[in-house]
């Protein structure tokens, strides 16, 4: 290690034990660019860089690292973390039975090819390390959230309720925890205590539109369809990626209610996003059934279960449609304005933060 890279590497040093991790990458940077070479910088800057969110790059350091040496197990751990994040999963999986045929305990790796079996829904697969990860860390919160996720799918899902409970135990505000015991609940109609986690979860974590629609789906399966409608308007506010789920959601709940043009509106929108989603297309039709229009309703719902594109007339009648009730609704009195008065249809008048945050 050069003496620039030294100075600069101790600074990085130092910064990461003060909790500074912004000024600790940078001088780990620093470091790197001193002496690009050396690799116990070039593995501390790929870690920072990872812990900050530069996937990309991070992914880029490591993978130059464990062409280097092969046998780098915390990097290639660290380089399968960063291709999960990623989505690359084949890859992660491989990175990960690497780590585990040199070292069969390591925390890391078990954790990370238990999480990507989860994600692939190879249940069977990742009951395996997750058991091994519980016997070497039967006190962690985390390593017993992921083994109730993967046991959460069998039918009876007692095994999975009780890690999800001593995970709490071990720590009560373990968003995942709550979240997943929610789920369970939902799915074992105990509508009650489904909302009392999900409430627990939203209370630390208000801004995210996933808890939000949780609650959402907890009040809709408990039939409180008021409350329902006011927590996917919520989810719909924060959402900043893929809104059709929830939007075809609210849709449904508008629909329920009786508010067939906020209904339309809103099936509109997700059918827009997602022409061959069925379930868009499904509360489109159901919409404009409930508006009294039978036979786009009938020509919607046949098209979508022969997985078949609208014609082109219709889809510019039920488009004429939705901009009309848009337009209407965006120059009622008292209506709130919003760049897209889509969003504004069957806009509940209580706060958008729903009943999670009362």
């Amino acid at each position: 290690m050069t003496t620039p890279a030294r100075e600069a590497f101790d600074e990085a040093l130092k910064h990461e034990r003060q909790g500074d991790q912004e000024a600790a990458l940078s001088a780990y940077l620093n470091a790197l660019e001193a002496d690009p070479d050396d690799i116990e910088i070039a593995y501390r800057t790929a870690t920072a860089l990872l812990r900050a969110g530069y996937l990309e790059e991070a992914a880029s350091q490591l993978r130059r690292i464990v062409f280097v040496e092969p046998d780098h197990l915390q990097a290639r751990a660290n380089l399968g973390n960063c291709q999960l994040l990623l989505d690359d999963l084949g890859n992660a999986e491989s990175n990960f039975e690497e780590v585990l045929a040199a070292s069969p305990d390591n925390h890391n790796a078990l954790y990370g090819l238990a999480t990507v079996r989860l994600r692939q829904d190879k249940t069977q697969s990742a009951l395996a390390p997750a058991e091994r990860l519980m016997a070497l860390l039967p006190e962690n919160a985390p390593t017993l959230t992921l083994y109730a996720q993967i046991t959460a799918k069998d039918p009876q899902a007692s095994r999975a309720a009780a890690a999800y409970h001593k995970a709490l135990g071990l720590d009560p505000s373990y968003v995942p925890a709550l979240t997943g015991l929610s789920e369970l609940l939902i799915r074992r109609k105990r509508y009650d205590e489904a909302l009392t986690y999900a409430d627990k979860a939203l209370k630390l974590s208000p801004d995210s539109a996933d808890l939000h629609k949780l609650v959402a789906e907890a009040h809709f399966a408990a039939g409180n369809l008021d409350f329902a409608k006011s927590a996917y308007w919520a989810a719909l506010t924060r959402a900043t990626d893929d809104k059709t789920t929830i939007l075809t959601s609210l849709s449904v709940v508008c629909r329920k209610l009786g508010d067939g043009e906020a209904a339309l509106v809103h099936a509109h929108r997700a059918f827009e996003k997602a022409p061959d989603w069925k379930d868009a297309g499904n509360a489109l039709g159901a919409a404009l059934k409930a508006l009294g229009h039978p036979k786009d309703a009938r020509a919607v719902l046949t098209a979508t279960a022969q997985s078949k594109p609208l014609d082109e007339a219709l889809t510019t009648r039920i488009g004429r449609l939705a901009a009309e009730i848009r337009l209407a609704a965006s120059s009622a009195p008292g209506q709130d304005t919003h760049d897209d008065p889509a969003e504004q249809i069957g806009n509940p008048t209580r706060s958008p933060d729903g009943p999670g945050n009362s």
